[in-house]
């Protein structure tokens, strides 16, 4: 039998008895199932940082995988509980836009709205659905229940608007961030395929950046110490998109961007 996994994903950090309470549940239930982490170190109830981070990572996992993301600020509201399936995976988390990447990923997908209470704990809390609702739901579809059996097909789940990329001519783009990491390196919502598409004679080895009406040139370059330490750099990241770094020190810190602002990127 093939090995079931199941990753998690949450703002619940690793100081307290969140993420261990939830492996719990899944074990019980579910005992040969495997649990990964992928992060749970989301800031908190940050659904654009956490909806990016598992469009990251789904992907690089065997198929059958059950991703479950719990990024929650709703906890004990109405909001409904999501269960996806779409490219060989299936996907659980609150139904606030934490998918959003996800939804817009996959080009067949089947969305259902669980509401089978026997498939959540008997004692539901108001506010740790992580653990009473979202855990055992997936150790039951890692254990063989369908997304057909969880409840009904949700028509409109919520979904927040994607970054933007827009051409404005000449190997320009107006761009945003879509969000920063730990390096502080600001990842834009400029895709690698983007620029490996422009035509060889149109290619130029540096971006222009304009940020708040100011315009700074930087080398378009393939690892970060191709330059001097605490210089400027662009550079194709690991997530798909042009990233905006500083060799040794944090570029969100040194250019004051943060995710959502809005930038035009050039070559030159």
């Amino acid at each position: 039998m093939t090995e079931k996994i199941i990753t998690l994903l949450t703002d619940f950090g690793e100081e307290d008895w969140f993420v261990g309470s939830m492996k719990g549940v899944i074990t019980s239930i579910c005992p040969g199932a495997r649990t990964i982490d992928l992060t749970h170190l989301i800031p908190p109830g940050d659904i654009r940082r956490g909806a990016f981070a598992l469009r990251c990572a789904y992907r690089y996992f065997p198929r059958g995988t059950v991703h479950l993301a719990v990024v929650d600020p709703g906890v004990g509201s109405d909001r409904k509980v999501l269960v996806v399936r779409g490219g060989g995976y299936i996907f659980v988390a609150p139904d606030n836009g934490l998918l959003s990447y996800i939804l817009a990923d996959l080009k067949e997908k089947t969305i259902h709205h669980a509401t089978r209470k026997d498939l959540f704990l008997d004692e539901v809390s108001n506010t740790f659905h992580g653990r009473d609702i979202f855990a055992p739901l997936v150790a039951h579809l890692a254990g063989g229940v369908s997304i057909e059996q969880v409840g009904p097909v949700c028509a409109e789940p919520v979904i927040f608007p994607l970054p933007t990329c827009r051409p404005a001519g000449n190997n320009r783009w107006e761009a945003e961030i879509i969000t920063t990491d730990k390096f502080g390196n600001c990842i834009t919502s400029l895709s690698n395929d983007l620029l490996s598409d422009i035509p060889g004679e149109s290619r130029r080895t540096g971006i222009r950046i304009t940020i708040r009406g100011e315009d700074i040139d930087i080398p378009l370059v393939s690892s970060y110490n191709s330059v001097e330490r605490e210089n400027l750099l662009a550079i194709g990241g690991s997530s798909g998109f042009m990233e905006l770094a500083v060799n040794g020190v944090s570029a969100a810190d040194r250019l004051e961007l943060i995710s959502g602002d809005k930038i035009i990127l050039s070559l030159f």
